[in-house]
Parts: C-alpha cells; sequence; structure tokens
C-alpha cells in the first residue's frame, strides 16, 4: 500500500454503512442463481463486515484475506470446472467482490467496490431482463450513486435522504443520452452474446410420465399471439413444436433432423385460407418456433423441419418476434418406407396387455379409421380420469398399469397409450408435443398460451388423408380442448394467484400489465437491427449517414441541455447559511451601511458597532452565527448545524434596523 493511500482519510462509518447497503441490493437477486454454499458465504462475509463496522472489529490481515481469495477461486473451478462463462464468472465476481470488502478502509477502496457493484448489478441481465428487474436495477444503480456521491463529502458526510436526491438528479441526467443511444446506435444484426436470456425451458425434445404435467403448476408466459383476424376456435389452436418418434416403453424421444430420414417435408394439399398473425416468442434456449399446426409461412432465418415444425437457425436465447401464417385443414403425402418402419417402432416385450388390446382392437375393426374410432371409445367409456396429479407409475410396464389399474393421468399419458395402440394396431402413429389453446387478453387484444397450456396429441397416418391430428385427451375431457385447462382442472388449479377470468378490477389491472410486459418485450427487448431499420425508415432514416449526423446532433443537444441545467443550478444552489447572511447585509445596506466586497463577517459586525451601537449585541451574534456554519466543521446537514441554522434564521428575522 502506498504512502498516500496510508494517509487517507479513513471512510465514514455512514458512508460505509450505505456502500454495504448498495453491495447487499445488488447481491439479493443473484442469491437465486449461486449455488447455495457461495451464497452463504457472500452473506457471511458481508454480516461479518457489518458487524465489524459497528463494533469496531479489525479487518482481517492480509495473509488471511489472501487465503480467502485462493480458496474463493478455488471453489468457483471445483464447482464449475472454470472460471469464464456466464455463471463461474458471476460467482467469481460475487465472491471476490464480497472479499473486497474485507479491506476496505479508504475512500479509494469504497470507490473501487463501488464500481465493481455496478457490474455486479449489470450481470443481473443476464439471467433476467424483464421490466421488474430493470426497475430493481435502477433502484441499486441508485443506492449505489448515492454512496459514491457520499464519498465525496469526505469527514463530513451529507444525509441521506441528501445524497439520494443528487444521485437521482444524476441519473435523471443521463436518461436522455441513454434514450438517444438506444434507438439511434446501431443494432447488430444478431445477438451480442450466447448467454440465454431467463425463462421457463418449456418443452422438451423427449418425453416422459409427468414431464409435461410439471408444467402444467406453471404460469409462465410461453408466448403470445396477435392474430390478424378473428381468433380461430379453441379446438384449432393446437400449437406445433416437437414430434416423438422413438419410445422404450416409459419414454418418448424426437429424432435429429439430421436423422429424418427423406428430411424434405412431405408434399400438401392446403384447403382453406391461411391464418396469418405475429407471435412473441418468450427465450426457451431450443430452436423450435411454436406455430399453429400447420405453417405455411416461414419467418426469416427459419426452415420446416420433416416433422412439419419450424426450427430457427440458431436457439431462442432472447425474446423473438415473428410472423408467420398457417392452414388449419390441410393432408399430406405418400408416407416414405423409412417413415413408416419408424412410425411403427416398439420395443420388444414392453406393456404386452396394451399391445394385446391394440391387436384386439385392429380385429374388431373394418379399417384404420375405425381402429380410432374403438380406441376413443375405450378411453371415453371406461373409468379414466384427467388430473394434474397422476399416481406414479412404477411398474416394469407403466401403459399397462396406466390403462387398466390407476387410470389417472394427464395428456402425456393418454398420448403415449393411444399412439402405442395404434402401432400394436399397424397403424404408424407419433407423439406431437406443444401448447393448445391460450386465454385471450381483452386489454391487449392477444393470446396469452402459458406453460401450462403444455399439451401432447398424436398423429396417426391414413392412406387417403396422410397425417391427421387425434386428441385422445378429448375422448376424457373435452372440456380442456373447448374450453382451457383452468376450467378442465379447476379444483386442482384453484389458488388465488391463478390467472383471472372475471371482469373486475384486479382482473383488469393483472391484463395491463401484462400488456406492459408485452410492449416490453416487442419494443425494449425486441428491438434489434430489423426492428431499427423498419423505425428509421419510417423516419427517413434508412441512410446510414442522415443517422449519424442525426444521432450526434441528438446528443449534442441533450449535452447541452444538461450543461444548461447544472449552470443554472449551481448558480441556483448556495449555502443556506450564506443565504441568510445576505439577507441581514440587504437589510442593513438600505439603512445605509452596505458591506465592502473585502470586508469578512467579523470585521463587519465591528463597523456595524461602531456606528450604531443599538445594533452591536445582535450583529456580533448574527455574524458569529454565520462564522461557525461557514467555516466550522460541522455541516449544516447534522442535527447541532441546524439548531444553529434555524437560530440564524430566527436571530435575522427579529433584527429589524
Amino acid at each position: 500500500m502506498s504512502p498516500a493511500t496510508l494517509q487517507a482519510p479513513a471512510l465514514h462509518p455512514r458512508c460505509t454503512s450505505l456502500l454495504l447497503a448498495a453491495w447487499g441490493l445488488a447481491l439479493l437477486p443473484l442469491l437465486g442463481q449461486l449455488p447455495l454454499f457461495l451464497g452463504a458465504a457472500c452473506i457471511l462475509v458481508g454480516l461479518w463486515r457489518w458487524q465489524a463496522l459497528q463494533r469496531g472489529w479489525p479487518l482481517p490481515a492480509r495473509r488471511l484475506r489472501l487465503l480467502l481469495t485462493l480458496a474463493a477461486m478455488a471453489a468457483v473451478q471445483l464447482t464449475f470446472g472454470t472460471v469464464l462463462g456466464r455463471d463461474a464468472g458471476t460467482a467469481l465476481l460475487t465472491l471476490m467482490l464480497a472479499l473486497k470488502l474485507l479491506e476496505t478502509r479508504r475512500p479509494r477502496d469504497g470507490a473501487l467496490v463501488l464500481a465493481l457493484t455496478y457490474f455486479l448489478t449489470a450481470t443481473l441481465a443476464l439471467y433476467d431482463q424483464s421490466l421488474p428487474v430493470l426497475l430493481y436495477q435502477l433502484l441499486v444503480f441508485l443506492v449505489v450513486t448515492a454512496a459514491l456521491v457520499q464519498l465525496q463529502y469526505g469527514p463530513r458526510p451529507a444525509s441521506t435522504a441528501q445524497v439520494l436526491r443528487q444521485a437521482g438528479g444524476l441519473i435523471l441526467q443521463a436518461l436522455p443520452v441513454m434514450l438517444i443511444l438506444f434507438v439511434l446506435f446501431p443494432r447488430l444484426p444478431g445477438p451480442l452474446w450466447g448467454t440465454p436470456a431467463a425463462g421457463d425451458g418449456g418443452l422438451d425434445d423427449r418425453m416422459s410420465p409427468g414431464s409435461i404435467s410439471r408444467l402444467g403448476q406453471s404460469d409462465a408466459v410461453a408466448f403470445r399471439v396477435r392474430f390478424d383476424g378473428p381468433v380461430p376456435d379453441s379446438s384449432l389452436l393446437y400449437w406445433r413444436g416437437p414430434v416423438l418418434w422413438y419410445t422404450d416403453g416409459r419414454n418418448w424421444l424426437a429424432q435429429a433432423e439430421s436423422d429424418a430420414p427423406g428430411s424434405r417435408p412431405p408434399t400438401l394439399q392446403l384447403d382453406g385460407e391461411a391464418v396469418r398473425y405475429q407471435v412473441t416468442l418468450e427465450p426457451h434456449g431450443r430452436r423450435w418456433l411454436y406455430a399453429l399446426d400447420l405453417p405455411t409461412l416461414l419467418p426469416p432465418g427459419s426452415h420446416r423441419h420433416a416433422d412439419l415444425l419450424l426450427l430457427a437457425s440458431r436457439p431462442v436465447n432472447q425474446v423473438l418476434r415473428y410472423t408467420t401464417a398457417s392452414h388449419l385443414h390441410y393432408r399430406t403425402g405418400a408416407l416414405t418406407p423409412e417413415r413408416r418402419r419408424l412410425a411403427l417402432q416398439l420395443p420388444a416385450g414392453a406393456n404386452p396387455r396394451t399391445l394385446e388390446l391394440g391387436r384386439r382392437l385392429r380385429a374388431q375393426s373394418a379399417d384404420d379409421w375405425g381402429v380410432v374410432q374403438a380406441a376413443l371409445r375405450f378411453f371415453r367409456d371406461q373409468p379414466f380420469y384427467y388430473t394434474l396429479e397422476p399416481p406414479l407409475l412404477d411398474q416394469p410396464h407403466p401403459l399397462d398399469q396406466f390403462l387398466f389399474q390407476t387410470r389417472r393421468g394427464f395428456c402425456e399419458h393418454y398420448a403415449a397409450a393411444f399412439t402405442v395402440l395404434m402401432r400394436a394396431a399397424g397403424i404408424p402413429s407419433r407423439i406431437v408435443t406443444g401448447y393448445q389453446g391460450g386465454t385471450r387478453n381483452p386489454v391487449g387484444g392477444y393470446l396469452v398460451v402459458r406453460q401450462r397450456d403444455a399439451h401432447a396429441w398424436s398423429e396417426v397416418w391414413l392412406p387417403q388423408e396422410g397425417w391427421v391430428r387425434v386428441d385422445p385427451t378429448a375422448a376424457v375431457a373435452p372440456q380442456r380442448i373447448e374450453r382451457g385447462i383452468d376450467t378442465a382442472l379447476e379444483q386442482e388449479l384453484a389458488h388465488p394467484f391463478r390467472q383471472p377470468h372475471g371482469g373486475s378490477v384486479w382482473d383488469r389491472l393483472h391484463h395491463g400489465l401484462d400488456v406492459l410486459h408485452d410492449g416490453w418485450n416487442q419494443w425494449v427487448l425486441g428491438y434489434g437491427h430489423d426492428l431499427q431499420q423498419q423505425l428509421l425508415a419510417r423516419w427517413g432514416l434508412g441512410d446510414w449517414s442522415k443517422r449519424a449526423w442525426l444521432l450526434a446532433g441528438a446528443l449534442l443537444l441533450a449535452l447541452a441541455v444538461v450543461v444548461a441545467l447544472l449552470v443554472l443550478a449551481q448558480r441556483r444552489r448556495r449555502d443556506p447559511a450564506a443565504r441568510l447572511y445576505g439577507r441581514f447585509c440587504r437589510k442593513l445596506a438600505r439603512c445605509g451601511l452596505a458591506r465592502r466586497p473585502s470586508e469578512g463577517p467579523r470585521d463587519f459586525a465591528d463597523r456595524i458597532s461602531r456606528s450604531r451601537p443599538e445594533w452591536a449585541a445582535q450583529a456580533q451574534a448574527i455574524c458569529r452565527l454565520y462564522t461557525e456554519l461557514r467555516y466550522a466543521p460541522t455541516g449544516t446537514g447534522e442535527p447541532s448545524g441546524k439548531r444553529r441554522l434555524n437560530e440564524l434564521r430566527q436571530r435575522i428575522r427579529r433584527f429589524r434596523p
């Protein structure tokens, strides 16, 4: 440590307290992203530093701090296998910043801690970019900036309210420049980095009993949809996702695109008009884009898989908005021998009673469609139940256990059982996962599809029709398809925070907040290269040279306004004691005793005493109070300073020359 640092004054306790508060606010939301023991270590360090401040404990010696630093780096390396990347880097920054508190004694240390706290607060955006998180970050930035302002007061700290006001003013002055840069600064065509944004991962490319019913408990938004025309009937709102082919008797798995035999999409015969709509998709970390069954207009940067789902060129790690169109009525072409083999695949020896039932249905039916109808009648006639909490299927043959014993399941149970029945009957079939339905937001006029709308259904291949959607869940719980999951599972989903369906004030507020969130997604998180180009072209700024001149001019204008406001504020901002003393001097000037430019308070008081002895006592007291307030170590923000300032105000008010 340099001699200059050693001679620097120690941090004032009030400044240290505000610094610890800023650090704690920055740490709080990141605790959920850190391993439990690393988060606990940061909390213990912070509590120890707080107790050291309150009780006057000495800070750890340099050797101990070095050992703790090495231990922190080793813990991150052992936990994540690296010290790079989003999670490991955030954990390392959090630990190092916590340990820095153990050697924070001087203003220089405090400034470094606060600078790093800005970075720590910014890392929260790597996990969640929602509007509430931004508002929380602004709160933390306000407190950190207030702590920096407090540092500038040195050994005479201002009140917390005063530094918070000054910090708020600094942030408000920065907002115009921030908005100009946000709107006009060139956006890169792709994401700046590949770090996934936070969000519920949603559906996967595999399915097992219970995998979709777990999503049925989640109110997280999967995507929002705005239709160009009327919203189709709920029974047609099947949002296509991964298609599952392979099964081991319990689990189902999609085929990779490179494994798809004859990977070209089949020929299609489209009936009726296309339905056009815009989707705002929440990040889910996979490549598939949800669209109504069947998408015929491909968004830029996407293509249609052989299984008829849309795939983006890269994983969806940011909020993505795209326009597409779908034909709700269609027929597919012939089935290739390779895909027929995949659509009839069954594991040897698994679920023998289910296979026997499928063969029996085939023997009792005249054609393939008759087999389908017989299987649906079996689900309708037998005591099957639709539930989010099905019994655990723990026997070697889970579908046998479900069809002939428990008979309680969610959509994945019925889709899996029906598909195996069809394959046992010799009918090519597969499982399609995605979402079904959605809830209309009457305030925003769009459809909200949540994770609880996740669904699984079957497709069978019929010679005259091609792939045909069959939803066995509709045979057991038709209200699930017609009126949504909330109606089908009203008792199981009843809790006070469930999505509203009424018209109360609370319901309108809920829908209004969702509209605000949707606008945030579209115009802030979704404000990328393409949207910027469209917006600026509408303003006649498609040419980059025009945009550069506008950007430079707007920045100069914003800076000029900020500087002008600062100059005006500086002129108006005078010490309260100086303002009162000026009032006292003006009173005397009206009586012919004007203060000379080179005359200090004491000399002025002496001259008043000589000229007008009857005012001597009052003038001496007023000038003494002013001198103490102006030049004594205690500022006007301290309690004693406020008392003396109030006394000066009263004395000047009573002084009547």
